[in-house]
């Protein structure tokens, strides 16, 4: 039994993404709702995600836009109070994601319980921001010395809406990552968010590392989830679970239960 079973009960996981409202210092911050609208929105589409089925959660800072390259105090500290505010409530694993910062994620981590998370922790990427460096080894150990060695780092195959500088091969440049650095998951990403993962190099990785498990990361809906399944482990879903699939929508709970149906009328 892989970590996947044990951890959510399937063979193929459907992690779906409450997506926090700006927090405090964010351009988009709501300073009339404050804190207590981000806590709102987000208890809302916890519940409607929970009643829909899912296996689990991520909470993620997406509307922190534009994304900064390291996390400020406050959103690090909005983040926590706002999973803090939701812990009642919280009835599937859970995991966490600040964008942009990986030792922030951890810290986050360490203190809301949290079971995984999913980031870019090898290579070099240019992105629409500028580049981004990584740090695998600096993570590994912060987790180790937090104290949470069975948290979860699924690392990026390919990296959406970026490119690897040296234009390496994503098959190639992970096999020095697979020996040592040990990933406890590997995520395969379109293009750019909310484009279906690229199958093709799924597939590559599949055949390349048999044993890994395998998530795809974007663009995942009712239609392509169960050819996605027939390879990957489990998805990250989010945008096909709003209100008119809308990115910036909240979740219908509705469409939770209609994606949810038609996945357990299929997997195991």
């Amino acid at each position: 039994m892989n970590w996947i079973q044990e951890m959510f009960g399937h063979d193929k996981a459907i992690i779906a993404m409450v997506h926090l409202k700006a927090l405090p210092g964010d351009p988009g911050f709501d300073e009339e709702a404050g804190i207590e609208g981000v806590i709102d929105g987000a208890r809302h589409d916890l519940l409607a995600l929970q009643n829909g089925g899912v296996d689990g959660v991520v909470f993620t800072n997406e509307f922190s836009l534009p994304y900064p390259k390291g996390a400020d105090f406050e959103m690090v500290a909005s983040m926590a109070y706002v999973i803090g505010a939701l812990r009642d409530d919280i009835k599937v694993p859970f995991g966490v994601h600040l964008i942009g910062d990986a030792q922030a994620t951890l810290y986050l981590a360490a203190v809301t319980g949290a079971k995984f998370t999913r980031g870019t922790y090898h290579g070099v990427y240019s992105t629409s921001g500028g580049l981004m460096d990584t740090d695998g080894a600096t993570i590994q150990r912060l987790r180790h010395g937090l104290g949470i060695d069975d948290f979860k780092l699924i690392y990026y195959a390919n990296v959406e809406s970026s490119a690897d500088i040296a234009g390496r091969d994503p098959i190639e440049a992970l096999k020095p990552v697979m020996k040592l650095d040990k990933p406890d998951g590997l995520g395969v990403t379109g293009d750019v968010a909310g484009c279906p993962a690229d199958m093709s190099l799924m597939s590559r990785v599949r055949n390349a590392y048999p044993e890994a498990i395998i998530f795809a990361m974007t663009g995942t809906n009712k239609d392509n989830v169960q050819k996605v399944l027939e390879t990957a482990d489990g998805v990250f879903v989010a945008s096909c679970l709003k209100v008119d699939g809308v990115f910036e929508n909240p979740v219908d709970e509705t469409r939770v239960k209609a994606f949810m149906d038609h996945v357990n009328s299929f997997r195991k």
